[in-house]
């Protein structure tokens, strides 16, 4: 179903993302063996062009090339997709998509991540841990599925910041969380030095621990947000962002939109004008169980759309292929755990 190695192959350790397929193939696994037996899973590169994932390892494992600490299991995801610096490859599914959830899926990337996630239930990892990039600008944080005290300690080694979700269905950490403390970890934007050195910073902490139940230092500084709700652009509108865009489109997106992400904003901010006032309302806004709630949330004034409540936002992306396969962003509630 899958290809699985016990060791890295050779010179890998000395490649860039894009470079990898020439080594693995999409949905390798490798157990590297570690001096702790219960191991670490780390899934990276689920998005092609998100590589602070490969580059955090390759610095943790160069940093321990006579034995690491702790055994991982190593997941390497669309490297065929990372050959072009691309999410996907343009007739693939989203990986991080396709994994057990509600709705359980056919294809045969489904049916590989089925697979690799009843291997790992078997063998009950010490945590999982899925390493991803945004495309906006954001703050490095953590995201969790459950607010069992474990993995909001194992989100905290991460980072201050975390937040909880139930949605999509079908991703990675969703599907681990059954039976090991599981953690989605977002380490900015792709490539650089400051996420890259705090991931390995996790990594390096994380393979030393005997346990996530109490973690002296970090219970006073947690503080979790919940995502309640997603925010999509409607496929039939055309979308720009302003300023970049040349050709006259249904919607401009605010080019400074994506450093509101992590803040709350006020009622009234302004996310963009539409061409002229008959073109409807370019967003839909969806609760986590589906239900359209755009109207609580946004308004047209003129050719501007306009927010109606105060709110916080996550992953904000100026990218027209990201917002096309996946949302504009999130909202967010602080949530007392």
């Amino acid at each position: 179903m899958i290809k699985t190695l016990d060791q890295l192959p050779a010179g890998i350790l000395d490649v860039n993302a894009e470079d990898l397929y020439r080594y693995v193939e999409n949905h390798t696994l490798v157990h590297i063996t570690g001096q702790i037996k219960r191991p670490l899973f780390i899934s990276i590169l689920q998005h092609g062009d998100e590589t602070t994932g490969w580059d955090a390892i390759k610095a943790l494992l160069k940093n321990h090339e006579a034995q690491l600490p702790r055994s991982i299991y190593l997941l390497f995801g669309n490297v065929e997709a990372a050959s072009k610096n691309l999410r996907q490859l343009d007739g693939q599914p989203d990986f991080n998509r396709c994994w057990p959830g509600l709705h359980r899926q056919k294809n045969t990337i489904a049916k590989k991540m089925a697979f690799i996630t009843d291997m790992m239930a078997q063998i009950k990892p010490f945590a999982s841990i899925d390493i991803h990039n945004n495309s906006g600008r954001n703050p490095h944080y953590a995201g969790i599925n459950s607010l069992n005290g474990e993995f909001v300690n194992l989100a905290s080694l991460f980072s201050e910041t975390i937040i909880h979700f139930t949605s999509p269905d079908g991703i990675q950490s969703g599907a681990f969380a059954q039976f090991c403390p599981a953690v989605t970890i977002e380490c900015g934007m792709s490539g650089t030095a400051d996420g890259i050195e705090q991931t390995h910073t996790f990594l390096e902490n994380l393979i030393r621990l005997a346990s996530l139940k109490e973690i002296p230092g970090i219970a006073e500084h947690q503080q979790v947000l919940n995502i309640f709700s997603t925010v999509k652009i409607k496929p039939e509108i055309s979308i720009g962002i302003q300023g970049e865009t040349k050709k006259q489109v249904d919607f401009l997106i605010n080019d400074d939109l994506d450093y509101l992400n992590f803040h709350m904003i006020e009622a009234g901010t302004v996310f963009g004008q539409t061409a002229n006032d008959a073109i409807p309302m370019p967003f839909t806004v969806t609760d986590q169980i589906g239900h359209d709630i755009t109207e609580r949330y946004f308004e047209q004034t003129g050719n501007e759309v306009r927010l109606k409540q105060k709110v916080v936002p996550a992953m904000i992306t100026q990218s027209i292929r990201a917002i096309r396969l996946d949302c504009l962003c999130y909202f967010m509630h602080p949530l007392s755990h």
